[in-house]
Order: C-alpha cells, then structure tokens, then sequence
C-alpha cells in the first residue's frame, strides 16, 4: 500500500495541465483549458482542465477526476501503478508501508538527507571564507563593482571558495564528512597522481543552487581576479565551474532562484527569466523579486513545465546579443506547451540584465517590460529584418515562422498573426502567406483515445436538483475561496436549504484564503453526495474571475435567501396559527402572531431579483 501522504504529494506536484496536453489539445477557456475529450468521440470540446484545482472534468461522458485518475484512464493503468508513474515524473520516491524493502528505501533517504547536510555544510562554509578568508575582500570587490549590496548576499546566500587546494576538503574532513560522500555531490575531486581530493571549486564567488523546497543540491562558482602572488602566472580559468550532475542535481529540471522568488511569482503571476546568476540577483536587488533563470544550460522543456507551476506567463530578459535572440526563439515552443505565455524585452546589443541596470536604473527596465511585446509578435518582427529585401530569405523565414503560429491556441489570435506575417514582410497576399506558414507548420496527431482496457467510469451517483441561486453563491466560493473566512460565509451558510450545498461549504472552510481548492479532495469527501455530479461540472469551470464580481454577487444574492426564509417561516406560522384557532388555543395563537409580525418586520425589503 501507497503512504497516504506520498499520494498526496504526487497529486500536489504534477502538472495536470501538461499531463493532458500530451493527450488532448487544450485551448485556454478563461481560468481553465477545454479540448475534445479523448474518453469518447465529440466534435465540440466539452473537456475542462482546471489548473489551480489539479482536476478534470468533461460534461459530456460524465469522467472526472485528478491527474492520477486521467493517467489511469489513459493508459489503462491501476492506481498504485499511476501513482508511481507519475511519481517518477515529478521526482516523488514511492516507497510501499508494507514492502520489504521499505528499510532499503529508507536507507536511501537517509543516504539523501546526508548528502543534503554535506552541501549545506559546505554552503556554510562558503558564506564564512567571504568575510573570514583574506581573499574574501576579491569576492567583495567583485560583488561592489556590481552594486550588488550585502542584505541580496545574505539573501542568496553568497560566498567564496577560498583560494588553494583542498581547504573545503580538510574543513569537512574535520566535520566527519566522508570523502566519498563530499565527492559524490561534486565538492571534491579525487587526485589523478595519488591518494586524496581537491576542491572542485577554489578562489571563486560561490551561488548556492536550491531545489524546489528550498534544500541546496548544488553549486555554481564565478572566476575572480587572481590572487596577487598569482597574477603573471594563472592561466584564465573557466568564467563559471559548476556542480557535475548528481542523484540530487540535475540542472536541466530546476531554476536558479526559484525558492527565494516562489511567494512573488505567485502573488505576481509572472516570472521574469533571465539567463545568468548575477542577472537574478541583481533584478532581485532592483524590485523585480519574481526573476528565475536556467542553470548553465539552455532553457528545457522541464523547467517550463516547473515554471508553470507558479505563474501563468513569463517576461524573457535575455541577453541583447545574437545568443539572446536565439534563446527567445527557442524558449517559444517550450513556453507555449507548458501553457505559459511569454513577452520579449529587447535589451540593447551587448548589454544584460544586470550591465543594463548598473547603466540605466530600474525605471528604464521597468519601462522597457511595460512596452514588451508578446514573444510571437517579437519573433514576426525579428524574421522580418534578418529577411530584408531578398525574396527567398523573406519566404524562408515566413516559413520558419509556421510552426509558431501553429501552437497558438485561439484561432482567432492565429489569423491575426497571419496577418501581422503579411504586414510585416509586406506581403499583400494573405493567402499567400497562410500557404507559406502550412508548408512550415508541423502537424500534432489527434487526440488519444482511451486503450481498450482503461478502467470504466464510475457509475454515476443519483443526482438531486439543486436551488439555482444556492449553487450559484456556493460556486462564488468555490471559485474565490478568499470568501470562505469573511461575513459573507457566515451570513449564506444558514440561509441555505439545500443539506448537500450547506455541507459542501462546510467542507471548503479550510481552504479559506487559498488560491484554490483542491478539488480532488473535496471531491472525495462528498464521493456518495447526490451533488457531487453537480461539484464535479463546476469544478472544472470558474465563472467568477476575482474576489470582487463574486463578493457582489453573494451580497446581492443573500438577501433573497433571506426573504425566502422568511416566507417559509411565515407561511410554517400561518399554519400553526389556524390550527391553533380551530383548536381554541387562543394563547397560542397570540404568540404564534407575535412571532409572524416579527418575522415580517425583519425580512429584508430591498433588491431586485438576482442575477449575474
């Protein structure tokens, strides 16, 4: 049996919207993405994909369910074995409670945290050689010449390799690190003439490399000045050594300084990805706190997959050099599958984020990502003038072109960027051009149906017709969960008839201020509710956007809730008052009026009949 709480970190982890989109075209439809559905045959799209919900529900065959249930059905798998398959994706060990080799897998997790504790070790060590070590004031210089200030060094946990062999080496020997341990996660280097090791990285400025939770798996280190009593004599070293990949390090599926901008990304909904170390540190310094940048290597279809996970959409601050612009290029389509949208600053030529910002200032950054362009626009225009006047080049890069106007989702925005093509190549034939982008265009296949032996739908659950106006308000709260600890919750609760939406609302409470439910879990809570057909189709939609339009809608809505309480309540009274009479209980019929009058007089008398 799979730990409960390694099922839950699998489901917290994977990127359901990338999941699907290996199976279905998805096409963004507000807060969530639609497709055909690839459980049964449909010409119109009426499967949904909640991305913030991790869940999927199509209206059409009634299937739903969270990125574990979508691998089950796709690939006929059962759940412990969608589990794990999944959990390979995303990083995540399975372990069995009842395997017997659970102390095996035990011994790699110790194994693994002790790994952890030698790098952190060793991050330590960097940050006290910077102030300690007397070649420490060259990491400073260098840190000065660049404006960067000592409160984003502590932050980013800067430090010095010191300069020599083996000073690292002999600091962790002293510790009890052992060498094997120490080299394994890349520290040290074992010596080719003889017994013992020498430090992987000497004489450089240190920038720890952090996985997701904040643990540091690895290290990059930048070549400084040579040591005075060195300085006719070094060879000019590598401008950067970093960490050799390692069971905890593999740089093509992380971001450098994504655990120190995870809140802004966010809170901001947007990354600014750079390309360099010092880029992110210094944009960090400078206010733009949501800035992530790959790790040495180009930017991977992983990390757009990572990325995703934290915002919608990306500002590319590459280099303003020919590097530069190939990057954009190649970030496009990696960005455009993962569901991120991205702009283009275009930064002088020779110039980067962190040179730009020592000239110019963050106002004149901030000035050029409020003009940026969207990354298709900026590639139109970047064809355009490598193509110039010559014909042939003109037709080529148009070509070129085809397949990134193929991954566009809108059909709509597509056809305007056709014509965008035509206008900036200055090509007054449409078709033309619409030919020209096909022949370049790289065709997807179709939708993947479910295998033969995918696990059939759960019989539906009998359904109970809900009041209209309750299921609106407790899908405001569904969508805007930031209502769940307000008045609002409180005021609504009670005026509710229906037992299944009250207990619905009821169970949302914890998520209260969360910035989305986790449908999953609600779902299973309510499996057998008579509602739960009704929960699952509005999970996969969110009609309400912002906390505003729902908050209006409820305080809108409550009143008439309140006045039908009053009428059956008045109307229960009128009942008990007659029968009082016909039973001559003249005092009880007295009271029962009291109670009607006061009923009467606190029902709400304003507002009009609801509506969105």
């Amino acid at each position: 049996m799979i730990p409960e709480d390694k099922v839950a970190e699998v489901r917290d982890r994977a990127d359901i919207v990338a999941l699907v989109r290996e199976h279905v075209a998805l096409k963004r439809a507000g807060s969530s993405f639609k497709g055909l559905c690839p459980f049964h045959n449909e010409k119109t799209p009426s499967f949904h994909v909640h991305p913030d919900r991790g869940f999927f529900h199509c209206f059409g065959c009634q299937v739903s369910g969270d990125a574990i249930t979508f691998l089950m059905r796709i690939e006929g798998l059962a759940f412990p074995d969608a589990v794990r398959a999944l959990a390979e994706r995303v990083g995540v060990e399975i372990t069995d409670l009842d395997d017997e080799e659970a102390s095996a897998a035990r011994e790699v997790r110790a194994r693994r945290d002790r790994l952890l504790s030698v790098l952190e070790s060793a991050a330590g060590f960097f940050v006290n050689s910077l102030d300690a070590h007397r070649f420490g004031e060259m990491a400073w210089a260098e840190l000065s010449h660049r404006g960067i200030e000592r409160a984003t060094v502590e932050r980013f946990r800067l430090g010095y390799a010191p300069h020599g062999w083996d000073e690292l080496a002999q600091f962790l020997s002293r510790r009890g690190v052992s060498p094997r341990d120490a080299e394994q996660v890349g520290l040290i280097v074992p010596r080719k003439g003889g017994d013992g090791h020498y430090d992987r990285f000497r004489h450089r400025l240190m920038f720890p490399i952090s996985d997701v939770h904040g643990k540091i798996v690895a290290f990059s280190g930048r070549a400084l000045a040579a040591p005075p009593d060195e300085a006719e004599l070094r060879e000019a070293p590598a401008k950067y050594v970093n960490s050799p990949e390692t069971a905890l390090y593999k740089k093509g599926e992380l971001l450098y300084g994504l655990h120190e901008a995870r809140v802004e990304l966010r809170r901001e909904g947007v990354a600014f990805l750079c390309e360099g170390n010092f880029d992110v540190v210094a944009l960090a310094q400078h206010g733009f706190a949501n800035v992530v940048a790959p790790l040495g290597t180009a930017f991977t279809e992983a990390q757009a997959k990572l990325l995703r996970r934290f915002v919608a959409s990306a500002v590319l601050l590459f280099d303003g050099d020919a590097a530069g612009h190939k990057a954009v290029a190649a970030a496009q389509p990696l960005l455009a599958r993962a569901g991120v949208a991205g702009k283009v600053v275009t930064l002088p030529s020779g110039s980067d984020p962190d040179s730009f910002l020592r000239e110019r200032g963050a106002p004149a950054l901030r000035a050029l990502v409020d003009q940026a362009p969207p990354i298709v626009e900026w590639l139109i225009e970047r064809a355009a003038q490598r193509a110039g006047r010559d014909p042939a080049a003109r037709a080529a890069e148009i070509e070129a072109l085809g397949p990134v106007l193929a991954a566009i989702d809108s059909p709509v925005e597509a056809r305007l960027y056709v014509e965008r093509v035509a206008h900036a190549f200055e090509v007054s034939d449409i078709g033309a051009v619409r030919d020209q982008l096909r022949r370049g265009a790289r065709g997807g296949g179709a939708p993947r149906r479910a295998p033969a032996d995918a696990p059939a739908a759960p019989p539906a659950p009998r359904e109970v017709r809900l009041p209209a106006v309750e299921a609106q308000i407790v899908g405001a709260f569904l969508d805007q969960p930031s209502l769940l600890g307000t008045d609002c919750a409180e005021r609504v609760q009670p005026l509710l008839t229906s037992a299944e939406l009250r207990a619905i609302l009821v169970s949302t409470a914890r998520w209260a201020g969360a910035r989305a439910v986790d449908a999953p879990a609600l779902l299973e809570e309510h499996s057998e509710s008579p509602a739960r057909r009704w929960l699952e189709r509005r999970l996969a939609v969110q009609e309400f956007e912002d906390e505003t339009s729902a908050r209006r809608f409820v305080e809108r809505a409550a009143p008439k809730l309140e006045r039908d309480r009053v009428a059956r309540e008045t109307q229960r009274l009128r009942r008990e008052f007659l029968e009082a009479k016909r039973a001559g209980d003249d005092v009880r019929a007295e009271a029962l009026m009291r109670q009607m009058n006061e009923s009467f007089r606190g029902a709400p008398r304003t507002g009009s009949e609801v509506e969105r």
